[in-house]
Parts: C-alpha cells; structure tokens; sequence
C-alpha cells in the first residue's frame, strides 16, 4: 500500500514503511514534508551495483591472501611429515572447486606447467585475470608450455596474452587438431575434464598415467606450430592450408558440420565460411560434389602413394 500512495505522511504508521525506507523504497521529499515511493528498478540497479561491488572487492582480496600465503605454504609442505599415500586419482566437482585447485597447484609448481586448451581464443576476462599468476609463474623460473588451436591465432585477446607470456619467457604453440583440456604439473600431476561442459575434473596422480599424458602433450607439441603474435598477418598464409587440410579429412570421415567445428575449434558460422573456400578452390557446386571430389582426391593420392618397405 505505501508504494501504491504517491506521498505519506513522515510519521505514518503504516507498517513497513521503515524497512522500505531503510532501503531506498521510499524517500523524504525536498520539503521533507512526506515519504515519496521511489522507481523499484532505480534501487535495483543500485544495490545489485552494490554487492557486485562488494563481491568483486571480497574476491580481489582473496585472490591476495592466496599469492601472500602461496610461499608460506610452500615452505610448510617442504618440512611437512609425509601423508598418507596420494590416491591414484581425485574428482573435483564445480568451476569454483576446479579453479581454485588450479590455482593452488599451480602456485605451489616449482619446475614446468604444461598446458592444452582446446577451441579458439579465450574470453578476454578470463585471460586478464590469469596473466598476473602466469607471469608470476615464469619470473619465479617454472617452465610454461601452452598448446593453442589454429583459430586462436585470431583472437585479439589471445594474440595480445600470448605476446605478454612468450615475453615473459613462456612458450606457446598451435595444432590444427582437436585434443581436450589438459594441464600437467611438474609431471607429477595431471588435470583433466570429466564432461563436455567441464563442471568435473579428475586429479591424476598415478605416475604411469601423467607420463602417458605428458607424452602425448610433448608429441602434439613437437608437431605444433609456433605462436608469435608479432607476426600475427602471416597468421592466415602458415595455418590455413593444416586448418582446410583438417576440414577435409573430416568431411571424408563423413563427420557432421557440427561435429567438425568442434573439432577444428570454431564456431560452426566460421567454419562454414571455410566451408566455402575449400569448395570454391576445388570448383565443387554442392556439398554432396565437394563430398565427392574429395573422395576421388584421397583415392588419388593412395594410388600415387610409394609402397612401404616389405610390399
């Protein structure tokens, strides 16, 4: 009833006036002769900045407590009495759970991380707020290895992160081929998604399991490309012809369009731009033709293909 009415009387005693006034529902007049509703949309934009606000400032001092407290931890686990053994593997479930354990493992890292992310370029916020920690990660002497996807040497936040950590001493590569999250630390640990929207992780501990999948990082990323975002307009000339090649073999699997965007780690608008190109450059009129010539194409090449040894 008191927003309904266009002015009370300061000392009404309609119930909840108080609590309304207390936060911004209603206000003094000018005169302060009465209470006057106010807009609910002009006091929900206010609080809601509000504890952002708060939010954001209760996050940023978090993350400092966590960098102070990183080398007093380190200390505290070098002179701990050793646990009970470490399981062969662990599940960390929920985003916030997974990045803090990144984190903290990371910062405890003394030697090498390594790292995969598949997909194109990174979300920008995302990029801006591990920069700090992974610059922090290189000036402390820990070895950095990131394996990128071709399409993401066209991202303008990517390019612009990458060009801060190769300067910073980290090195990071790109591969026409799709491979999932990965993240290895000091090739004692391994740390991988469990699901397609990677609201899961497993923690991998078990030795034999992290030196098959380090491997697997190392042979992906002697085939890799190197990523120097000071080049960034020779970008399309080196990855184009792995990313078309890539489209190709896929299309000859008979995959879907779908699915060979994912795999090439684009969005289905661009690949279908690539799409085009190749059917274009191969004077295909129709997908079922493209489809076609590149059958005949592949049928070509194994007909030319030199014998192996011992045929």
């Amino acid at each position: 009833m008191a927003l309904r009415e266009t002015a009370l009387a300061p000392d009404t005693d309609v119930p909840g006036v108080d609590d309304l006034a207390r936060i911004g529902l209603l206000e003094l007049s000018p005169d302060d002769a009465s209470l006057r509703p106010v807009d609910p949309r002009l006091v929900e934009a206010r609080l809601a900045a509000q504890w952002r606000t708060a939010a954001w400032e209760l996050e940023l001092r978090a993350s400092e407590v966590e960098h102070r407290l990183a080398p007093a931890l380190r200390i505290f686990m070098a002179q701990a009495p050793p646990e009970r053994a470490t399981p062969a593997v662990e599940y960390l479930h929920g985003m916030t759970t997974i990045r803090d354990y990144i984190t903290r493992v990371t910062d405890e890292a003394t030697e090498e991380i390594l790292t995969a992310q598949p997909g194109g370029g990174r979300p920008a916020t995302v990029l801006n707020a591990v920069l700090p920690l992974t610059l922090e990660h290189l000036r402390r002497g820990v070895r950095m290895r990131t394996l990128y996807q071709h399409p993401a040497r066209f991202n303008t936040a990517t390019k612009a992160y990458v060009e801060a950590v190769t300067e910073g001493g980290g090195e990071v590569r790109t591969l026409d081929e799709f491979f999932d999250r990965l993240i290895v630390i000091d090739r004692s640990r391994a740390i991988v998604p469990t699901d397609e929207d990677r609201t899961t992780a497993v923690v991998i501990h078990d030795r034999a399991l992290v030196r098959f999948l380090t491997d697997v990082f190392d042979r992906n990323w002697q085939r890799a490309t190197p990523f120097d975002p000071t080049h960034a307009s020779h970008a399309s000339t080196e990855v184009m012809p792995d990313i078309h090649s890539m489209i190709k073999r896929l299309l000859v699997e008979g995959l879907t369009d779908s699915v060979i965007a994912r795999r090439i780690g684009v969005s289905e608008r661009t690949y279908h731009s690539h799409l085009a190109r190749i059917r274009e450059s191969m004077g295909a009129q129709s997908r079922l033709q493209l489809g076609y010539l590149l059958a005949r194409e592949e049928l070509n090449q194994e007909e030319t293909a030199p014998p192996e040894q011992g045929d």
